[in-house]
């Protein structure tokens, strides 16, 4: 029986001192001019340290446990033995923005047993919001206890969305999604870190999430939020939710006009 109370403490801490060495990076990308190295190969080196950050603390209070991270593929921890604990973390999401400055990035941290989601939090450094759930036990922002928003007309709603990579199969086909759901919500956010936009329809910001080419080391800790916030979360291929490459999440009743949009019905 794992205490999910250490974890969650575990989790908190791996996210905390992850999201400092980030910011106390970001000068070495301000270096790079006079290093003469490539910028995104310091990212990569600051988003491994990271990974490497995070595994040493929580693997430190739970050695038997997995881990899953950017390097992996979260199939790879359906061959664990069943049952297996494992922590599904990226360490960095929203790169772009932390390369270029953009300051909206986070930490996501997840333990996930037998395929459900046990712990999820997500840190963003920028403005110091730590976002933690454990299963059944609702949502807090650092400390406070939040939940979506109240179902209201989508005309009058935000929807956050995060664009496939270039080049993704789907890039048509999302393009035109995203151009109803401009059409039929108020309007619509995209800040590069899909783990924050999940946070953010958890915290009642958003009313309305979609995406495609996921990876379940982003997403994990971001489904737990949004379920335990009392979003409807939903795979829309058909797979399971960590497996899924296609998520759509919306707050309670909002569900018929999301998917319309969608869908293009």
């Amino acid at each position: 029986m794992i205490d999910l109370g250490k974890a969650s403490r575990a989790a908190e801490q791996a996210a905390y001192a992850a999201g400092t060495h980030l910011q106390a990076s970001r000068s070495r990308l301000a270096a790079v001019m006079v290093t003469q190295k490539d910028p995104d190969e310091v990212a990569a080196e600051i988003d491994r340290e990271t990974q490497a950050l995070i595994r040493e603390v929580v693997l430190k209070h739970f050695p038997d446990h997995g881990f899953i991270g950017e390097a992996y593929r979260f199939e790879d921890a359906l061959n664990l033995p069943e049952g297996h604990p494992v922590w599904v973390v990226d360490p960095l999401d929203g790169t772009v923005n932390y390369l270029r400055g953009y300051p909206h990035y986070g930490v996501s941290i997840a333990l996930v047993v037998e395929g459900e989601v046990q712990v999820g939090v997500v840190y963003d450094p920028n403005r110091n919001e730590f976002f933690g759930a454990i299963r059944g036990h609702g949502v807090v922002l650092n400390g406070e206890r939040i939940e979506c928003a109240w179902p209201r007309p989508a005309i009058e709603g935000l929807a956050a969305t995060v664009f496939p990579q270039p080049g993704h199969p789907r890039m048509a086909s999302y393009l035109a999604e995203f151009g109803r759901v401009v059409r039929g919500f108020g309007g619509v956010r995209r800040s590069g870190s899909m783990a924050l936009e999940m946070a953010y329809l958890a915290a009642g910001r958003v009313d309305a999430f979609w995406a495609h080419d996921l990876g379940a080391w982003r997403a994990a800790a971001g489904l737990l939020l949004m379920r335990e916030a009392g979003a409807h979360v939903e795979s829309r291929d058909g797979r399971p939710l960590l497996l899924s490459a296609s998520l759509a999440a919306c707050v309670p009743g909002g569900r018929e006009a999301l998917m319309r949009l969608l869908n293009g019905h």
